[in-house]
């Protein structure tokens, strides 16, 4: 789409009077996963899960125009259209919605079992001499009375291992007040070596969309502010071990197989992992109708006024405030940016309602080439706290990603999704 949303925040960071000393401009959004790159990226990762959508789907998303100009037939210019004229505000999914949205609904992700948390073919517990028959003898080696540690340090491989030696036989078996103490390989940490499988068909450097598609939903998503570094973390049924991802520049940078511990740890499973919950109606951060703290995360780059609100532009974000200093809105600009459950733009629709399930309303734009539709959903915490998902509506990818507490009039004009027209 030409007229971006970035490219709206572009012109209106023109009319900023406030930008900081030495700040860089908000940078242009980068688009995660296109068609092209998409494919590239399955095929760069040796068809590493990502289901691509299927032709009922996209045609679901993409209706055919009338001629080859792409233009909308008459129905849809004069508003005639008994679909489109019914559907220009965000509504409950009626039972055609559903159907469109089942169609769309193309991923399918198993729960994991414990077998699906190794690095390298090494899993917890395993002995010291399996990993030496795999990776060969160790670039260094270091023990302690409890403890042994192996690290590889070589152009293609990093990776360090930390084995708990053996232990008395009382401590093999767990109590009420302590969990058993299994000697053998105890946590792993992977930061260089593509060709290294890590549990559920993953390596580094895959795009962290494939990450969730294979995974499915993280139990967290943590954010390093400093380094702009994602964790997203998974726990074993078992809840003996756990894999913490780094996520840097899009893609899994490092990886580390651990026992469950803080800060990952999340505590009790909620019944239901797809209920959503407070967190998930923040974003990087910031919660709506909350008072701004103006560096509470990372150093703003410009400062927009218009209609008695502060556009404050961070770079991969961006945050309106009031003019009593309340947030709210907060959106993304970049793919270098995630919502709580690790969504982002760019994103495949399926990958959004694996992550999130149904809207709990819906918007769809005309079948016109630049339009998009609406996903939205609701707070049941604050009144009028919606998270939406702009997804373009010929094309089955995140747009934007907004969390707003006042209506979007237009979803269709960049300006006014921001509320900056």
């Amino acid at each position: 789409m030409k007229c971006t949303a970035m490219a709206a925040l572009v012109f209106a960071a023109c009319l900023a009077w406030g930008p900081a000393m030495g700040a860089v401009p908000a940078e242009k959004p980068e688009k995660a996963l296109t068609r092209a790159t998409a494919t590239a990226a399955v095929d760069a990762v040796g068809k590493a899960g990502i289901v691509q959508p299927t032709d009922k789907a996209v045609k679901a998303v993409a209706p055919e125009p009338d001629d080859q100009t792409g233009k909308a037939d008459k129905s849809d210019k004069d508003g005639k259209d008994n679909k489109d004229s019914k559907k220009e505000m965000p509504h409950v999914p009626t039972d055609d919605d559903c159907v469109l949205l089942d169609s769309l609904d193309t991923l399918t992700i198993l729960p994991l079992q414990a077998s699906d948390f190794y690095i390298g073919s090494i899993h917890h517990g395993d002995s010291q001499a399996k990993v030496k028959r795999i990776f060969g003898p160790p670039t260094k080696f270091s023990s302690s009375t409890h403890y042994t540690t192996m690290q590889y340090n070589d152009k293609d491989l990093k990776m360090r291992f930390v084995f708990r030696n053996k232990t008395a036989d009382s401590l093999r078996h767990g109590a009420e007040t302590r969990k058993a103490v299994i000697p053998g390989a105890e946590s792993m940490f992977l930061s260089a070596g593509t060709n290294i499988l890590i549990g559920r068909d993953v390596r580094l450097k895959y795009p962290a969309e494939v990450l969730l598609r294979q995974y499915g939903l993280p139990d967290s998503v943590l954010r390093d502010a400093d380094a702009n570094v994602y964790y997203f973390t998974y726990e074993s049924p078992r809840k003996d071990v756990m894999y913490v991802f780094a996520i840097g520049n899009r893609r899994i940078e490092r990886v580390a197989l651990m026992p469950v511990r803080p800060p990952y740890i999340t505590g009790d499973e909620p019944a239901n992992r797809m209920k959503m919950g407070e967190r998930d109606f923040t974003l990087m951060g910031f919660g709506l109708n909350q008072p701004f703290e103006p560096n509470k995360y990372n150093m703003w780059t410009n400062l927009v006024k218009r209609n008695n609100s502060n556009f404050w532009l961070y770079g991969d974000y961006g945050v309106e405030v009031d003019r009593r200093n309340i947030v709210q809105k907060v959106f993304l600009l970049t793919n270098n940016a995630y919502t709580g459950r690790g969504a982002t733009l760019g994103y495949h629709v399926s990958t959004i309602l694996a992550l999130y399930g149904r809207p709990d309303r819906i918007e769809w734009g005309p079948n016109k080439e630049k339009s998009v539709d609406a996903y939205y959903y609701d707070s049941p915490y604050q009144k009028g706290v919606s998270l939406v998902i702009i997804v373009r509506h010929n094309e089955p990818y995140v747009d934007d990603i907004i969390l707003t507490s006042t209506p979007i009039k237009n979803i269709q004009d960049p300006m006014e999704r921001y509320g900056l027209k």
